[in-house]
């Protein structure tokens, strides 16, 4: 008889919007684990991916109702839950809401997955509770994604999102501002918006690149896109520049029923409203703080 857990495992990284929720793991780790702005998991001492068995994780969900019965949201990770399979996935989506008085079930979900899927296995999804994905497009530009080995293209992206629309699941974009570095960081601004326009998600997230090194306090490795800087072919944004894509980005997206935020520490500017609202205000304040003199913005 295999020993079971008297703890739940937790999931290495959340969405900041799901600090509240119940958090549950399916998977360890990040199977694709190429991207070149990445590599966080490792970073975090979790270097290997595996799955997890259903009775592990039902296990996890009895454990979690002794601790808080009462959650009314859920989050299921690691960085891509969705490899467990849909019907594991929508079995276990189902064991919880049968357990837990649940109002959102959202996840980590890479475009590639979800593309793999098609729309017979995203529409079970939603019917087994999904409510939102986190959904990582990071860049519009299929260059810059090619160069930093996303394994998606603009193209997935749209067909993703269109089939998560179809379904009723929400999307949640996360953008990376710095990721086309100095040298292609309009191309960068420019396709994001384009797509942003076109797949209109309810949620789009932004934060900055980070280039963590191996002395970030943290045992793990640094960023895989140090070798890169030191090769010359990545060119790191300024600050100030990081700043100056946020404020492109907002210039350039249509008056969408989209959230906007900055949700993320490591940002220089934190705005966050809805497209179709908040847009001139959310620029103002990030014109108010390109203003400044130069000391107060470092």
């Amino acid at each position: 008889m295999t020993a079971r857990n008297h703890l739940p495992e937790m999931p290495v990284i959340r969405p900041p919007s799901e600090w509240r929720s119940l958090l549950v793991r399916l998977t360890r780790g990040c199977k694709w684990n190429r991207c070149r702005f990445c590599g966080i998991y490792p970073h975090l001492g979790a270097p290997d991916f595996s799955v997890r068995t259903v009775d592990e994780v039902k296990h996890d969900i009895d454990l979690l109702s002794r601790l808080r019965p009462r959650a009314e949201t859920a989050f299921f990770g690691d960085a891509d839950p969705l490899e467990i399979g849909p019907e594991p996935f929508c079995e276990i989506a189902g064991y919880l809401r049968r357990i837990f008085p649940v109002k959102r079930l959202t996840c980590y979900a890479r475009a590639s997955t979800l593309f793999r899927f098609g729309q017979e296995s995203i529409t079970a999804l939603a019917r087994a509770g999904l409510n939102r994905v986190h959904l990582g497009l990071e860049s519009g530009d299929a260059s810059i994604l090619r160069f930093h080995r996303k394994g998606q293209s603009p193209a997935m992206v749209k067909k993703v999102a269109a089939r998560l629309k179809e379904a009723g699941i929400e999307i949640s974009f996360y953008v990376l501002l710095g990721l086309g570095g100095r040298d292609h960081w309009q191309e960068h601004i420019a396709a994001t918006a384009r797509v942003i326009n076109e797949t209109k998600p309810q949620f789009v997230r932004l934060r900055r690149l980070w280039l963590y090194g191996d002395d970030s306090g943290i045992a793990g490795a640094e960023c895989p896109l140090w070798q890169e800087i030191r090769a010359g072919t990545f060119v790191p944004q300024s600050p100030e520049g990081t700043v100056r894509e946020l404020r492109l980005l907002l210039a350039s997206v249509d008056d969408l029923a989209t959230f906007v935020a900055c949700d993320h520490e490591n940002n220089y500017v934190h705005v966050s409203g809805m497209l179709n609202e908040d847009r001139k205000e959310m620029l103002a304040e990030i014109d108010s703080f390109l203003a400044l003199p130069a000391a107060e913005r470092d």
